[in-house]
């Protein structure tokens, strides 16, 4: 049986489930025809309209639709020719004329009692009326007529997936499902809006990377350049601690918006767990954004890093300087041709990265507690 993934209404990738239950969901109006689901085996993710003959939802929904959206028609009245006089009588008709069975498309032949039948044309003298003739394998057997032809009823219209009506009825079957061309040669992720947008965790992980890579090179260069330009300017130690805080803000700062406005949309160590920052339509930001949200990450700081914490309770997992700089921190695969390969689990290296960082923070704690317990010992 198959594994389907299906989206949500806030474009989160849920599942797996099986056939049985995506079904369940769509009769249940959990998901429906607009839904974008996928399975092992499909290039990309598509709405469930277009595999919706192939899981056999269409006619479920045609059973019901068609019904509805045929016209009430009134039931056609029969004629008789031949028919017994007392039957006729107990009925409340009278026969107009005795002869042998009627054929299809004969003129009704008879009226309510109270009703004068309408008097036939006479035809032509030169030209004698023809007799009916009764069709072969019907002699001797009333033959019943229904009149004309009902006029062919409207294609439903599908309220669930916006088909155009003139596609609903294919020629010879009225009662075909319905199908509407939804191909689109833009990526699927752009075109539906499917998006997996990273957590508070994983960012969590990308800037553990990031602190590491900036703290060792950012750091060592950052007092380099100090120390340079302190000693050009004839400055004492004080304007070289300035500089040299000054040179690690400003490669912070280049590190940051520089990676996050290349091809890649994103820092190494927003590559290493696998996401990216771009525009909340999808779009790659410029360097001078990409600048001003790394000033902006000063107010998610303060207080107590609370604008940080919000990327763990906003819809789409942004932080207080996302919000301000109109950016969003997604998967890598999102806004691409390869859509499906979006994932909400953390992986592997985010969970080690996690874990390396809270060994490293317990064992700080534990040798800060060990060197308390040590200077309180020896005051004893």
């Amino acid at each position: 049986m198959s594994t389907w993934y299906y989206a949500s209404a806030e474009r989160q990738q849920l599942g797996p489930v099986s056939t049985d239950e995506l079904k369940q969901y769509f009769h249940s109006d959990r998901i429906g025809m607009e839904t974008l689901v996928w399975r092992d085996g499909m290039l990309h993710w598509r709405p469930l309209q277009e595999l919706a003959e192939q899981l056999g939802l269409l006619p479920a929904i045609a059973a019901s639709e068609v019904a509805s959206a045929l016209p009430v028609v009134a039931p056609p009245v029969l004629s008789r020719t031949a028919i017994e006089p007392a039957a006729a009588a107990d009925s409340g008709f009278e026969p107009i004329a005795q002869g042998p069975a009627t054929i299809e498309g004969a003129a009704p032949s008879w009226a309510p009692a109270s009703t004068p039948a309408p008097a036939a044309p006479a035809a032509p003298a030169q030209t004698p009326a023809p007799t009916p003739t009764p069709r072969a394998g019907h002699e001797g057997r009333a033959v019943f007529s229904l009149g004309t032809e009902p006029s062919p009823a409207p294609a439903p219209v599908y309220a669930r997936a916006a088909v155009d009506p003139g596609t609903v009825a294919a020629a010879g079957n009225p009662y075909a499902a319905g199908y509407s061309d939804l191909h689109n040669p833009a990526p699927v992720a752009r075109a539906s809006e499917f998006v997996v947008n990273a957590g508070f965790w994983k960012r969590v992980a990308a800037s553990v990377i990031d602190s590491i890579i900036l703290a060792v090179a950012g750091g060592l260069c950052a007092e380099l350049f100090g120390a340079l330009i302190s000693d050009l300017f004839s400055g004492g130690e004080l304007a070289e601690i300035i500089m040299t805080a000054i040179c690690a803000i400003l490669i912070n700062a280049t590190y940051h918006a520089w990676f996050h406005s290349t091809l890649l949309y994103a820092t190494p160590g927003k590559m290493a767990v696998g996401i990216k920052v771009l525009r909340s339509n999808g779009e790659p930001i410029s360097f001078l954004r990409a600048l001003g949200r790394f000033f902006a990450t000063a107010l998610s700081a303060i207080p107590l890093g609370l604008g940080y914490v919000m990327a763990a309770f906003t819809a789409r997992k942004q932080a207080l300087h996302d919000l301000i700089s109109d950016t969003v921190v997604v998967d890598k695969w999102a806004y691409t041709n390869e859509p499906e390969r979006q994932r909400t689990e953390l992986g592997t290296v985010t969970v080690i990265v996690l874990a390396l960082y809270g060994v490293a923070i317990l064992l700080i704690f534990l040798a800060f507690f060990m060197l308390g317990l040590s200077g309180m010992m020896g005051r004893v």
